[in-house]
């Protein structure tokens, strides 16, 4: 997960199925927007990060892989399309906002280290000697807070509802007495002079949100015709197995005609799974009607009933 604190909310926990994202980014754009939406989905994290206007990052995570730029863009689109997802905006100043997207390029050195176990005076003393250029990522399952590195030396603090750095370090190092805090390291991938320019300026985000579109109308489809032959196969199985049924039964009470009687009947069903009640109806009333040539009564009357006994035992099995 990306873990990031939430900066100050623009809009929460909206449906990006019931967005326009190709409109959305442009208009954040042409409002000079600063900050990050962040894309929850079940199937992976989406985060855009906007500077000045500029769409300066875009990065989805799915699993193991890591897409970025304009791949990451067109995941993030096409899963927005299946409709299970939430989306949140938050506002950030310019120079905070390319501090993020400083640290998603980096490196994590440590990772989800116990802060009760660690001695906080010492490690210190280990950044400022080896001139760490990131942050420390402090954090609970509900709260995050940054404190920015460079060349050992604190910048300053970002934390839960924060838009800018701050210089008091009063709520960032509260997270660190919470219990259950645990503590990330992270190097920086980059400088303010190596922040990228934007995105959308050679990107047609409205053709990639269209392909997006195309690909997820393609992906619905391979669903649904892999879902419809997963029901012929089960219905193939299904109906093979009634019939094996009903021919054994068929067999007990009626003696060896009883197999192939049930077997003529049975052609004469709809084809798939042929066990609606009116299906059933007909099926009995016609190998009663053959039967009568070859047995008694009580013996086709004992027949028709464990069969419908067996049908139903069939149609309630999961």
């Amino acid at each position: 997960m990306i873990i990031l604190p939430r900066g100050t909310p623009v809009k929460e926990h909206l449906n990006p199925g019931r967005v326009q994202l190709a409109e959305a980014l442009l208009k954040l754009k042409n409002n000079g927007f600063s900050g990050y939406l962040r894309f929850l989905y079940p199937a992976g994290e989406g985060l855009v990060v906007f500077a000045d206007g500029r769409l300066i990052s875009a990065l989805f995570k799915e699993g193991a892989d890591r897409h970025i730029g304009e791949a990451a863009l067109l995941r993030i689109f096409a899963t927005a399309f299946g409709g299970r997802g939430t989306l949140d905006i938050y506002r950030l100043a310019p120079e905070l906002a390319e501090s993020v997207y400083a640290l998603l390029q980096g490196e994590v050195l440590y990772r989800a280290q116990e802060l009760k176990l660690i001695d906080i005076r010492t490690f210190l003393e280990r950044l400022k000697t080896d001139r760490l250029s990131g942050c420390l990522r402090i954090y609970t399952s509900e709260r995050v807070a940054l404190i920015f590195y460079r060349d050992g030396s604190p910048l300053g603090f970002f934390h839960d509802g924060a838009s800018q750095i701050e210089t008091s370090a009063d709520v960032s190092m509260s997270v660190a007495r919470l219990p259950g805090a645990k503590l990330d390291v992270l190097t920086s991938g980059t400088t303010p002079e190596t922040i990228p320019g934007d995105l959308l300026s050679y990107l047609d985000v409205s053709a990639l949100w269209q392909a997006a579109k195309e690909q997820a109308a393609r992906t619905r489809r391979e669903r649904q015709e892999e879902q419809k032959r997963s029901r012929v196969r089960q219905e193939e199985n299904l109906r093979a197995a009634m019939l094996e049924m009903l021919r054994e039964i068929a067999g007990r009470h009626i003696g060896r005609i009883g197999p192939s009687l049930v077997e003529k009947e049975f052609e004469k069903l709809p084809a798939g799974a042929p066990f609606e009640s009116e299906g059933l109806a007909t099926f009995y009333s016609g190998l009663g009607r053959a039967a009568k040539l070859v047995a008694g009564a009580s013996a086709i009357k004992a027949m028709i009933l464990e069969m419908q006994q067996g049908v139903a035992q069939h149609l309630e099995a999961p």
